[in-house]
């Protein structure tokens, strides 16, 4: 029960006197909400036009306490105490409670009453509204309900108790449903009862072992076909022809079957609902179907594994240690040889095998090669001349087992290669001694990349831990390999990488610092033409300073250290020194503006930023014979940008530019994560625009 304080009191009813009792029905009748008025004892005076055609009763039926055999016999006696509460307290107030509709489906409604008062304060009448929050029970009580499955699915309970629980949870919304689940043989071929809280114990023992087929009633017929079966009568489906004298005598006339299916897309078992009367499922129905279905496949997932390991626990610890070792051996060994020959030898150790061998699926062509072999104690690769004679590449259909294993990714397990069909290496085994090959997927990614045959002396069946073993063995290797490969790759990556680093500081170094002091050599021979011995020094002064600067900087470079400047200065003051520096005592005019608060970057930033100022400055003194020199430096919310802008000869963006100049900003800017742009057309100067989205600088990236 819950107060309404939010429902204001109605008016005195001397303030409804001018409305007639006509009136005041046609509005009730009008409101679209389940409207109802009581009398003092809490007997029925009154029910609006919505809540008959609801549930089906009629103004003589409902009236006294004839409307309480709509209400549901759960909540019936606790909708009566809070009613009498309300009344002899006077108060408004309000529960939860479900009401039966008229073709006698019950819904969860909010029930709220508010008392009527005269001018004198005395009550005199009770008005009422019912609202439907069906929706919104059955959604909180199935996810309440599927937290708890998957809580017992954790904890101690046992699979049966978990699909018990399961099973109720639907059946608590349903008063004439029937929620049951059942599991699937590891043969595949019969279903198992799992649970049906509502069902005799003699439907579970007769259902018990039960053949699937194509016309095996709902649950039968689901599992073999591996989709929905809906019998809305189950009098009249083909699929239940067989099995009507079995349905029947337990009075189930409609049934509801859907596959329950593991995560690889295995059927584990079904879920049904069977009913006592023909029907067909609703929206809801559908909706609470595919919620509980995959509920369960979950639910029989987690606990089947920790059952599983459980049951075999010394076992798993052997195979576990197993596994681990070979698992350090991938991770000490860079080389691909070495970590197959490790998983080979765990393999053959762990499953009692004769030999193994593997083969992987050429990216480029397709086929199946033999890489790696372990025969008589001895690990050889395809050089191996004993093995690359009889083990040409080959197509996946040019032999059958690597056809099936390819087709369902699951491991496949050839008994007697004496009377199986031929295949290139079949002598050279048989005269090895081998009887038996399990043949393992080598997965990646989901998908099959290699195999693995495992090869036995004898005939002989697995456990299904054995076969867990050796599938994560596979897919162990697998992934080594793949990650063997892709380390080659990004060291050869990482080495175009620095190559490329290193071009584009020289360059910014060296090469722009040799700008530089050639300008510096030209302005000093031009002074010395004229005479002007102190300026000619200077010049020669400033030629010296940047080139031992520029030889500090290639030696940073090296080291991948940021300029020293940028150790001491800001790189708005640095930026600004730089230009005053490269154009002093040249006839280019420069500016700097700085727009907005400086911000605090990431010291390789402010490397690469300074970089690209200066290959653009750089640019302007060797190529673009400009007078004035613009640089535009501005901070903005979430935004740095920084415009350098030239009134030289310009250049084609879009053509050939020899060197590394224009590339190592490019790669700088985007290295950044921002954008940068050439606007120039030839004649009319050039303007370069970089744009950088910012956030504030980590610890990590200030140093």
């Amino acid at each position: 029960m819950q107060a309404n304080a939010d429902i204001e009191h109605p008016k005195p009813a001397k303030d409804l006197s001018w409305r007639g009792q006509d009136d005041l029905r046609l509005t009730l009748d009008t409101i679209p909400v389940l409207a109802w008025c009581h009398r003092l004892d809490g007997s029925s005076e009154f029910f609006n036009k919505r809540w008959h055609d609801y549930t089906g009763l009629s103004a003589e039926e409902a009236q006294g306490w004839g409307w309480t055999v709509t209400i549901h016999p759960h909540d019936l006696q606790r909708l009566l105490d809070v009613w009498e509460g309300l009344r002899v307290a006077g108060k408004a107030g309000g529960l939860e409670a479900r009401l039966r509709r008229l073709d006698g489906v019950y819904r969860w409604f909010l029930f709220q009453a508010e008392p009527l008062f005269d001018s004198s304060g005395s009550l005199i009448k009770w008005y009422g509204a019912n609202t439907d929050i069906d929706d919104r029970k059955r959604a909180e009580a199935l996810l309440t309900g599927e937290n708890q499955i998957l809580e017992l699915s954790t904890g101690g309970s046992s699979l049966p108790e978990i699909l018990d629980r399961t099973c109720r949870l639907v059946d608590e919304f349903s008063d004439d449903g029937m929620a049951a689940i059942l599991l699937l043989d590891e043969d595949g071929k019969r279903l198992r009862w799992g649970a049906g809280p509502r069902f005799p114990a003699a439907f579970a023992t007769a259902l018990d072992g039960i053949e699937i087929g194509p016309e095996v009633g709902s649950c039968g017929t689901a599992a073999h076909n591996k989709e929905q079966v809906i019998s809305s009568d189950i009098a009249t489906d083909p699929r239940w022809v067989k099995y009507r004298d079995f349905a029947f005598p337990f009075g189930l006339r409609a049934g509801w079957s859907t596959p329950v299916f593991a995560s690889d897309g295995k059927v584990l078992g079904t879920f049904a609902i069977y009913w006592r009367e023909p029907r067909s499922p609703t929206p809801d129905h559908h909706q609470m179907i595919r919620r509980i279905s995959h509920l369960t496949a979950v639910a029989i997932e987690r606990k089947r594994a920790a059952e599983a390991l459980r049951a075999s626990e010394k076992f798993a610890r052997g195979q576990t240690e197993a596994l681990t070792h070979a698992l350090d051996a991938m991770v000490r060994e860079s080389s691909a040889d070495r970590i197959a020959e490790h998983v080979l030898r765990t393999m053959v150790e762990q499953l009692n095998a004769h030999s193994s061998a593997v083969w992987l699926r050429s990216e480029q062509t397709g086929l199946m090669g033999l890489k790696f072999a372990l025969e008589e104690g001895r690990f050889k690769t395809k050089a191996d001349s004993t093995i690359s004679a009889i083990s040409p590449p080959l197509r996946i259909d040019e032999i059958e087992p690597w056809l099936e294993v390819f087709r369902t990714g699951r491991p496949f397990f050839v008994e007697d290669i004496r009377v199986c069909g031929n295949f290139p290496w079949h002598a050279h085994v048989l005269a090895l001694g081998v009887i038996a090959i399990l043949v393992v997927p080598m997965k990646v990614s989901g998908g099959v990349e290699g195999l693995i045959g495992i090869r036995f002396a004898q005939q002989r069946r697995f456990r299904s831990e054995e076969m867990d073993l050796a599938q994560a063995l596979a897919n162990q290797a697998m992934l080594a390999l793949k990650l063997t490969g892709l380390s080659a790759q990004r060291r050869q990556a990482a080495v175009m990488e620095e190559r490329n680093r290193m071009a584009r500081d020289i360059h910014d170094t060296l090469a722009q610092g040799f700008t530089g002091v050639i300008v510096q050599l030209e302005a000093a021979e031009e002074a010395i033409a004229q005479k002007r011995e102190a300026k000619a020094a200077d010049h020669l002064d400033r030629a010296g300073e940047i080139a031992r600067e520029s030889l500090r900087e290639a030696r940073r470079s090296v080291q991948a250290l940021r300029p020293q400047a940028l150790e001491e200065k800001r790189l708005s003051e640095v930026l600004k020194d730089l230009i005053e520096n490269m154009t002093a005592d040249t006839t280019v005019r420069t500016t700097f503006n700085l727009l907005g608060e400086p911000q605090e970057l990431p010291a390789k930033w402010e490397a690469d930023l300074l970089r690209i100022g200066q290959e653009a400055l750089t640019n302007v003194l060797r190529h673009a014979q400009a007078s004035e020199f613009q640089v535009e430096l501005a901070f903005e919310s979430g935004e740095l940008r920084l415009i350098l802008r030239d009134n030289g000869r310009g250049f084609d963006p879009d053509g050939k530019n020899d060197g590394f100049g224009l590339q190592g900003m490019r790669e700088r800017a985007e290295s950044m994560g921002g954008s940068l742009t050439f606007q120039s057309v030839e004649g009319t100067g050039t303007v370069v625009s970089m744009i950088l989205p910012i956030t504030p600088v980590s610890d990590s990236e200030r140093s």
